[in-house]
């Protein structure tokens, strides 16, 4: 065994190594087990508090979509509908009502009577009123429910405006095309078979059956190209639309007149940011009303003196008529005036007549007769000329076709009458419970649909 003396120069030497900068460095040696950053209890608490948030997070999300707050019942397509009328009975008795206050007029599509209320859209069965489909958004509320290409169309409000458009199959209330739009508070939908365009004080968007969008006319939301508008900031009092026509009644500043306005609602060929205008014509005086679009002429009441303007389709005027009787001093509740056109298939001599049981509502080229409902009277035109053929007094709306007579809203019932002669035949009874409002009608096969108000009554 060594001495103390003799261990000790070996101590030194050792001492020396470890603080010798030229000595190689040994790193200390791994832990055991595999790598990892997280060596405590609370760095694994940390994780799970994180996937805890972020879940609860998406959750929230999820919950506050619009994804989660679409419910959509589709239906069968094993479905009934009524026959047709073969004649008009002594009087209509109700078969079922229910709240509809989105649908400004009677929405029947296919064998299917659509109502629109608050958040929902309901497909009903037309004789029982039971639901057979339904779509609802219950984050958001419905602006107007319409018809179109054999579709429902449900608008809905979000943010500033009527921006949600959905189609829904009539038969099984299946979701098809949807997109986003810029109509305007209290729009209305208006069309013909291949166009469908909403109303709105300054800007109307046109869409054909899948929804694209084929024409924007007025102040549009974000405009690229200023030069497309033919006018910009004009403010529109008046709408409706004809078998592939789509006219306005604007005032448009530095006019001293409004200006009527009549377009192809397709657009321009080419050149989708420009509106395809077919005339345009200033209209003297205030509170004018357009009251019948054909594929021949054009016709905007106006008032102080009453009388119905009338122009052809390229703008010239062709006859002045006035309205001995109807007053047209009060503010329309509207922009799209109650109108009606109905039609049916002509024998082939002579020309005049229609054959039995053919009359029936169109928006479409061909109308035999537009009704036209003043706000106090109903107005029968000429199909043709636009003149007036008929008129009577004290009625609620403009009417719908049922089995071959036209029958017209009148306090206790329904006045029956000729669409092309005017004659009147014996009222049918219907009680109202009390309305005394504007009443809307439409039909499907033999049952007889009114809106009164919020309200679609069905009845036969």
């Amino acid at each position: 065994m060594d001495s103390p003396e003799e261990s000790a120069p070996v101590a030194a030497a050792v001492e020396e190594d470890v603080l010798d900068e030229s000595a190689e460095h040994v790193p200390p040696p791994a832990p055991a087990g595999p790598r990892t950053r997280f060596r405590r209890k609370r760095d694994y608490a940390a994780v799970v508090l994180i996937v805890l948030v972020v879940a609860g997070g998406a959750t929230v999300w999820w919950r506050n979509s619009d994804a989660a707050a679409t419910v959509s019942q589709t239906g069968s397509t094993n479905v009934t509908v009524p026959p047709k009328p073969t004649a008009v009975p002594a009087e209509f008795k109700q078969l079922w009502q229910a709240p509809s206050g989105a649908t400004p007029e009677p929405v029947v599509v296919g064998p299917t009577a659509v109502t629109g209320d608050k958040h929902t859209v309901s497909g009903r069965d037309p004789v029982t009123g039971a639901v057979r489909w339904s779509y609802d958004r219950t984050n958001l509320d419905l602006c107007t429910v319409s018809a179109a290409w054999g579709k429902a169309l449900a608008v809905y409000h979000k943010t500033h405006n009527c921006s949600e458009v959905t189609a829904l199959d009539a038969v099984t209330g299946k979701r098809g095309a949807q997109r986003n739009g810029d109509a305007e508070m209290n729009t209305q939908l208006i069309g013909d078979p291949t166009f469908v365009s909403t109303s709105g004080t300054k800007l109307i968007d046109t869409w054909r059956s899948d929804l694209v969008q084929t024409q924007q006319y007025g102040t549009v939301t974000a405009q690229v190209n200023h030069d497309k508008q033919p006018r910009l900031n004009c403010v529109y009092s008046s709408e409706l639309a004809g078998p592939n026509l789509l006219g306005v009644l604007e005032r448009c500043p530095d006019e001293q007149y409004n200006r009527f306005t009549v377009l192809r609602p397709g657009g321009t060929d080419g050149d989708a940011e420009k509106p395809n205008v077919l005339f345009s014509v200033q209209v003297p005086g205030d509170g004018g009303r357009i009251v019948a679009l054909t594929d021949q002429r054009e016709a905007v009441a106006l008032p102080n003196p009453s009388r119905l303007v009338i122009w052809n389709n390229t703008g010239s005027q062709v006859e002045t008529v006035p309205l001995t009787g109807v007053d047209l001093s009060a503010t329309p509740s509207s922009l799209v005036e109650p109108v009606v056109p109905v039609t049916c298939v002509q024998q082939p001599q002579p020309a005049t007549d229609c054959e039995p049981n053919s009359w029936t509502t169109t928006n479409s080229i061909g109308a035999r007769v537009v009704t036209w409902f003043t706000g106090t009277k109903t107005v029968a035109l000429s199909g043709s000329t636009l003149e007036p053929m008929w008129t009577l007094d004290g009625t609620f709306g403009p009417g719908t076709v049922y089995a071959d007579k036209l029958l017209v809203p009148v306090p206790g019932g329904l006045a029956v009458m000729d669409p092309a002669t005017g004659v009147r035949g014996p009222d049918v009874k219907v009680d109202r419970k009390g309305y005394q409002g504007q009443v809307r009608l439409a039909t499907l096969g033999n049952v007889l649909f009114e809106q009164r108000g919020d309200t679609l009554v069905a009845m036969r």
